[in-house]
């Protein structure tokens, strides 16, 4: 679409729609329809490529820019747009919710709508709200049997005869003294717990006045439960710290985990996780799909919001969370203190959160990084296994061919293998005869790859393709150079990424394994040629060949080494430094 086929855009605040067709490409908000939309024909990245695609703009001009927001994100959750960040919802956290009717109900639900009801919520944890449900059921007498929309009964249940319902199914209710218990679970869901014990306490007092003492135990037994179920061993910061939520995020490529945990008195009440997966989505736009879906339907909403980095045009959430909490909320970026570091607990956890969804989806083959590699290199299908091969060399000499193996983005070690080669100081000619072998040797019966990754440039990938032709092969291969972590095809095209995006980060872990292979071979062969000279020279023992094998690890570096040098070690004396230079010497050059 050109800047020219745009319609007439209002200077006023809104949300806009790009379209190809009749699909919805993306969905924005703006404080300025006309600025922001002509702002896309001058960037770059997604922003650019969303407007070359679009064939038709929609938009809806709205009063003030909470308007904007809150249609915003009904359009997202109705279109679902390519472009926008749709944060994984295969978990909808539970709400309590209070009906609205004259005899109010308390329930369970999925789902927040616009029917007049209040809901508490969302609870991070099941268990913490069966704990507190039971314990509203079990102190405060709301009817419980009598479904929803409430249904006249012939006769009460069993809750009225144990004295935690007030059946107004049956007509028993007393309006005004139901709507007081209605306003005492409002208080406790709420979190105003300290307000209605001293209530209660008063009312205890006033009963026992009045002689009515098993009305002032009743009081009494619900203050003790009260008292013990919110002032458990939940893990607690500091209890003047209040009500708050605070938030960490952790990113891998197109993976990303975001957290919010609530904080009530002063205590961790759970946590809220969401995972996010999109390739060219910005940290900030994340994390504000994260808060706009969240804090459209979280209640009660807390006085102070933390978050872990600065966010642009916060000013229309902030506004929003003021109109529905009815007092201000405060989103902030601690710099220091107690509430940076519990944004430091929330990127911890964040962090080992998105280890653990990284190492499902390997488990899976699901690894982003996986699918990544095939859109970046055009593979028919997403890559399972992965070979690295890499050639590594004693100083020039004894070069070596090893082979590490990926299997769904994880190491399978037991297949790794390496094998000497007959190949001289050529490189080239050293990779050409390994993959030649891997192929048509002792090693032709282990499953095909479905890419091949080369430890080199452009030399050693065409090295390795000429070696697969000559093994009658097609198999898609890339190259990584060393440095600057550049991948080369055959063609001798290169791919420069972003160090944090997942097919290069796997790349250079298979690059890696394959490299650490080699010398671990090395290492091997070096600590048996020099465990062999050294086992025939007389006055060197054990403990002797010990030391010099940890000291100088390989014969070359040994006969290098001055006689001065080889007496001081401790244990060696002049005498036995001699006898080892004089057998070193009618060794003949590896």
């Amino acid at each position: 679409m050109r800047a020219q086929d745009l319609p007439p855009l209002p200077e006023t605040p809104g949300v806009y729609l790009w379209k190809r067709g009749e699909e919805v490409l993306y969905v924005g908000k703006a404080k300025s329809l006309r600025a922001r939309v002509k702002s896309y024909f001058h960037a770059e990245g997604k922003a650019r490529r969303i407007a070359e695609e679009a064939t038709g703009l929609d938009f809806i001009a709205t009063r003030d820019e909470v308007e904007a927001l809150l249609l915003e994100a009904n359009l997202i959750k109705a279109h679902r747009p390519l472009y926008n960040v749709l944060l994984k919802d295969d978990k909808h956290y539970p709400f309590l919710k209070l009906t609205n009717e004259p005899f109010p109900t308390l329930l369970v639900v999925r789902r927040v709508e616009e029917d007049g009801a209040k809901y508490y919520g969302p609870f991070p944890e099941a268990g913490a709200l069966r704990r507190i449900k039971t314990l509203i059921d079990r102190l405060f007498p709301l009817r419980k049997n009598s479904g929803y929309p409430m249904k006249r009964r012939r006769y009460p249940c069993l809750n009225y005869s144990m004295g935690r319902c007030l059946a107004p199914c049956v007509g028993k209710a007393d309006p005004e003294a139901y709507q007081e218990v209605v306003r005492q679970v409002e208080a406790v869901l709420e979190g105003r717990v300290d307000g209605l014990l001293q209530e209660l306490e008063a009312k205890m007092r006033e009963a026992a006045r009045r002689l009515e003492f098993e009305r002032a135990a009743e009081i009494r037994d619900q203050m003790e439960a009260l008292r013990a179920f919110f002032s458990t061993d939940q893990q607690a910061f500091d209890p003047e710290m209040g009500d708050l939520d605070f938030l960490g995020m952790a990113r891998s490529g197109a993976l990303a985990v975001v957290q919010l945990y609530q904080v009530r008195s002063g205590r961790i009440l759970g946590r809220i996780s969401r995972v996010v997966e999109k390739e060219e989505a910005t940290d900030e736009e994340i994390l504000w799909a994260f808060l706009r879906d969240h804090y459209l339907e979280a209640s009660p909403l807390p006085p102070l919001v933390l978050l872990p980095f600065p966010l642009e045009d916060l000013e229309s959430l902030a506004e929003l969370l003021k109109r529905r909490a009815g007092r201000k909320v405060e989103l902030r970026v601690p710099k220091k203190g107690e509430k940076a570091r519990l944004l430091e607990l929330a990127e911890r956890n964040a962090r080992l959160a998105l280890e653990t969804e990284l190492k499902l989806r390997e488990r899976r083959g699901e690894h982003p990084a996986l699918k990544a590699l095939q859109d970046l290199l055009g593979l028919p299908a997403r890559p399972w296994r992965l070979e690295g091969y890499d050639i590594s060399h004693l100083q020039g000499q004894a070069r070596v061919f090893s082979i590490a193996v990926f299997e769904g983005g994880r190491p399978k070690r037991q297949e790794y293998r390496r094998m000497r080669l007959k190949a001289g100081n050529d490189d080239y000619a050293a990779m050409e005869e390994g993959v030649f072998r891997r192929y048509t040797g002792s090693l032709k019966d282990l499953p095909l790859p479905d890419l091949l990754l080369i430890d080199g440039g452009v030399g050693q990938v065409r090295a390795a393709a000429r070696a697969l032709e000559r093994a009658g092969l097609r198999l898609p291969l890339v190259g990584l150079a060393k440095g600057e972590e550049v991948l080369v095809t055959p063609e001798g095209r290169e791919l420069r990424l972003p160090l944090t995006h997942p097919a290069l980060q796997l790349l250079i872990h298979l690059r890696d394994e394959a490299h650490q292979n080699g010398l671990r071979y090395h290492r091997k062969r070096r600590s048996e040629e020099l465990f062999r000279v050294l086992q025939g020279i007389p006055g060197i023992g054990e403990k002797r060949r010990r030391l010099l094998l940890e000291r100088y690890g390989g014969l070359r570096a040994l006969k290098e080494a001055p006689l001065e040098e080889l007496a001081r070690l401790p244990g060696m004396s002049l005498e036995a430094a001699r006898a080892l230079k004089a057998a070193l010497a009618e060794e003949e050059p590896a």
